[in-house]
């Protein structure tokens, strides 16, 4: 027996106590405590001869493919980074699914996050009722949550939940927010229109955490609105690779990691979400405008193209491409009004197709072969200008004939190409050789007339990835202005059609703080942090100073390696290798002096992600495992001598297969890798450095798609993950010894999940475990037991990209702010101090340098010594006198004894005596 019931204490007042009324019961007044209805609900429903326990359950019944229905919990208090998890027990009767969510606010009541578990587990026949299990850390600022059981949009069925449970846990250790690491101006892609009053501008999002939508007047070129783009659950874009202007004047964005489309209206001036139009993707890479105001959107990873309609407010997927695992985004789109076709540029197979949008039918045009992206399409003055990547190469094709007029003109470097000028022009550039030497950023021009194109000689000092025609009423610039977006650092040009006057102004663009994507340590123990896609630069943070130092315009770190004291960086695209000495001043910015670090170079053969780097002390060599560019298979190892400065690439050292983790021990490397084949598994890979060759391999998990995280386990042996599953390779017999599926819904990642031993001798690590409903994805922290291989986990949510300092605090990434976790059973103080001079003996006036190194607890070490307070002291001043930098200059002949005494965290100690001695200088020669 059914009752639908509107609950009667419809309070917002946050409880301090856990769930209420987990059961659904009901009350004496006929309501049900603790639950109301959401969405397009009405009512809480509630069964009475349905029920795991006591006298009802939940019933959420859904006959609507339109609306959300469901129910959602009075709010429960939570801190920041606590653990919540819900148990709940479930009986699936028909359909295609459910959701749970967790839905975190502030104290102001503002979405932070959403947490989603799908109820995916078959109809149960028997009245079997199933656990459903969901966990998350609370985000950062949260103040309360609720808890929501419903059925999505687009979904129908029938499912009861009963005996809901809320358990509340906090990790051991404190988490300390050290702030932004990285900042940025980095600009993917802009377009212009017009404003309410009518002037011309210019429409970008700088990247950011969150992303920032920017309008700025095209004439003055000042700044007259900002917006964050912020989606539905309350999760930050961080960029936007699309950016269109529809027929009617209102602007749209598609944003990535939560793919959602936003919409700006220049009339209000004023952000509005829309939402994910496709609710399984995470980046919407173009937009392009149709007819009627109507937008349309490519998106990655289904390799979808969509439909948004203002008229009634909806989204809808018009199809998908995807004809294998290899191919997975859209990557550019064009409209034909005339045809009322879509063309549609696939990746990571690169194909163009159409789409007709009167039939629904679509077809392939021509396949690119041995490339990966149909990168950009624009379709003016009756022909499809299109770029192909890699190269990049530029084509142009005719509908009317189906015949591609210009193929393979390898002049071209763009992103996209200009709408036709009034006298009958499409721009582009290109970064040309001059006569007199050198490079520039060339404007380039091609007559739809005539159909010659070539270079205008002028540099507009960047690859276009915007272009407009205004009208300036200015001298300089008479009649129509071709305008547009320079690079990705914020630099317009103005080029005037009639007289070939340019200008190319740094427009006054906010930085901003990016989101992290890598974290690693550095040589002298110093946590090192990268920002997403932007050359936003290095944070460089000292655990004995508790600082954090900004370092600009590196780019994105995949891998960090140290060799000779030098850290090296893996920097995406096109797997650059940079070289940096800590011991001297940063420089990226200015010529005159020697950069530090130097590009060493970019390694080639397809690589495009140096993941995975280990130096190599005893051999003076660097190696380097990469990941390759998108649409390829095969990776490689390389081989860095830095005496040659010479790279040696071995590209499909393991066929098909990406360089993940490297460990070295006497001669041999051990490589896990990812498999780029759709029906092969991961590998576990020996490589003899004497040789040269890979004398073993094994697949340690069947099944498994990708191995990481090697470190050497607290036993001795290879501990690694193949995605969620643990396993123990030991290096003498060759044989895996142990493995465990811990977490079976472990997604595929090169760079997922991270090892590393803690300084009690356990394994901890971070992983994320997979997506759990339509891309909402849950990534944990936690602690794997060195001798039972038992996991606990420390965080549910919200630790990626793990790093360990010499200290034993753990980092991760949230958004753009790095996060220090310490705990005080694993946090090691100061021991002893060990110092060497680099030159004992010296002459008067000569100088050397005392190097300092200390000896933690537990057997650890570090040189982070920049926060302590170092003394040095002299059994005799006048041989020689030193600075507190540790430099000695020698003064007079004779002997002293140095001693160094080290405070730290209020522990103090001094090294051992160390004897100096100066000598005469010698008779001139």
């Amino acid at each position: 027996m059914k009752k639908y019931l509107t609950s009667s204490n419809a309070s917002s007042e946050v409880l301090n106590v856990l769930l209420q009324n987990g059961g659904f019961e009901i009350d004496e007044n006929g309501s049900v405590p603790g639950w109301h209805p959401d969405g397009a609900s009405t009512k809480v429903s509630v069964d009475q001869e349905v029920f795991f326990e006591g006298k009802s359950s939940l019933v959420i019944e859904d006959a609507s493919p339109e609306d959300i229905l469901g129910v959602i919990s009075n709010p429960m208090e939570v801190d920041s980074f606590k653990n919540v998890i819900l148990n709940v027990k479930v009986l699936k009767k028909s359909g295609s699914g459910g959701k749970i969510d967790f839905r975190f606010f502030d104290q102001d009541g503002k979405l932070l996050s959403v947490v989603s578990s799908l109820i995916d587990n078959e109809v149960s026949e028997n009245e079997n009722w199933q656990d459903v299990r969901l966990a998350a850390a609370s985000p950062k600022n949260a103040a309360y949550f609720k808890v929501a059981f419903y059925s999505p949009a687009e979904k129908v069925g029938v499912y009861y939940a009963d005996d809901a449970k809320i358990t509340l846990s906090k990790a051991p250790g404190k988490i300390t927010n050290l702030g932004p690491q990285s900042t940025s101006l980095t600009i993917m892609t802009g377009d212009y229109g017009k404003d309410k009053s009518g002037r011309d501008v210019m429409y970008t999002v700088a990247q950011g955490d969150p992303a920032k939508f920017i309008v700025s007047d095209v004439h003055t070129k000042q700044i007259y609105d900002q917006e964050p783009l912020v989606a539905l659950d309350g999760s930050h874009a961080i960029a936007a690779w699309a950016i269109t202007v529809a027929s009617d004047g209102k602007v749209y964005i598609g944003s990535t990691p939560n793919g959602t489309l936003f919409q700006y209206d220049p009339n209000t001036e004023s952000m509005r979400t829309i939402g994910k139009p496709v609710p399984t993707d995470t980046v919407i890479w173009v937009l392009t405008p149709g007819k009627d105001g109507k937008v349309y959107g490519g998106t990655g990873y289904s390799q979808s193209i969509f439909e948004y309609d203002p008229v009634t407010d909806q989204s809808k997927v018009l199809t998908t491409f995807k004809t294998s695992s290899k191919e997975s985004h859209v990557r550019a789109l064009a409209f034909d009004e005339e045809r009322n076709t879509l063309y549609v540029g696939g990746a990571d197979v690169a194909k163009l197709y159409k789409y007709n949008l009167t039939t629904g039918e679509k077809s392939l045009i021509i396949g690119f072969g041995g490339k990966t992206s149909v990168y950009d399409l624009k379709y003016t003055a009756g022909k499809l200008f299109i770029r192909v990547d890699p190269g990049p190469i530029m084509y142009v094709y005719t509908p009317e004939n189906n015949t591609l007029i210009v193929k393979e003109n390898s002049e071209y470097n763009t992103r996209g190409f200009s709408p036709v000028s009034p006298d009958g022009r499409v721009f582009y550039t290109y970064y040309e050789l001059k006569q007199e030497g050198g490079n520039q950023w060339s404007l380039y021009a091609y007559d739809v007339n005539s159909g010659e194109y070539g270079s205008l000689g002028v540099d507009v000092k960047g690859a276009g990835i915007a272009f407009a025609y205004v009208e300036l009423n200015d001298p300089k610039f008479p009649g129509v202005t071709l305008v547009g977006l320079a690079g990705n650092s914020g630099r317009a040009f103005y080029y005037n059609l009639e007289t070939g006057y340019l200008e190319t102004p740094e427009l006054p663009l906010p930085p901003q703080f990016v989101e992290l994507h890598n974290i690693g340590k550095s040589v002298d123990g110093k946590i090192l942090s990268s920002g997403f896609i932007s050359g936003g630069g290095l944070g460089v943070y000292s655990p004995t100073q508790d600082q954090t130092t900004l370092y600009p315009s590196l780019g994105q770190v995949e891998g960090y390696g140290i060799l000779n004291g030098k850290v090296y960086f893996g920097v995406y695209p096109k797997a650059s290798i940079f070289e940096y000495d800590p011991s001297k001043p940063w420089n990226r910015t200015d010529p005159s002096e020697p950069y530090n670090p130097p590009r060493l170079a970019q390694l080639g053969n397809e690589q495009d992600r140096p993941v995975a780097m280990v130096g190599v002390e005893e051999e003076n060599k660097l190696y380097i495992g990469t990941y390759p560019i998108a649409g390829k298979t095969g990776g490689a190892l390389t081989i860095y001598d830095p005496i040659t400065g010479l790279f040696d690439v071995k590209r499909n050292i393991v066929p098909e297969h990406s360089i993940n983790t490297i460990l070295y021990k006497d001669g041999k490397f051990f490589l896990g890798t990812g498999a780029m084949d759709d029906s092969a598994s991961a590998k576990l890979a020996i490589y003899v450095t004497k040789k040269g060759i890979i004398e073993f391999e094994t697949i340690p998990v069947e099944g498994k798609k990708a191995i990481s995280g090697f470190v050497w386990g607290p036993d001795g042996n290879i501990w690694g993950m193949a995605l969620g599953t643990l396993f123990i390779f030991d290096p003498n017999t060759k044989e895996v010894i142990y493995r465990d599926d811990k977490f079976p819904t472990a997604d595929f990642a090169h760079s997922n999940p991270r090892l590393m031993i803690g300084t009690d001798g356990n394994v901890y690590g971070s992983i994320f475990i997979g997506y759990v409903a339509e891309k909402t994805y849950t990534s944990k922290f936690i602690k794997i037991d060195a001798a039972t291989k038992e996991v606990e986990v420390l965080l549910e949510g919200n630790v990626e990209k793990l790093a360990q300092d010499d200290f034993g605090n753990f980092y991760f990434k949230y958004g753009s702010e790095l996060m220090k976790y310490s705990d005080p059973k694993l946090v090691v103080k100061l021991k002893e101090v060990k110092s060497e001079i680099e030159d004992s003996q010296l002459k008067p006036t000569e100088t050397t340098k005392i190097n300092i190194s200390a000896i933690l607890e537990n057997g650890m070490t570090t040189k982070e010594l920049s926060g302590a307070d170092i003394e040095y002291k002299l059994s005799n001043s006048k041989v020689a006198e030193i600075d507190k930098d540790g430099t000695i200059v020698a003064k007079h002949p004779g002997r002293t004894l140095i001693a160094v005494t080290v405070t730290l965290n209020g522990v103090t100690v001094t090294s051992n005596p160390i004897m100096l001695q100066v000598i005469g200088p010698f008779p001139e020669k």
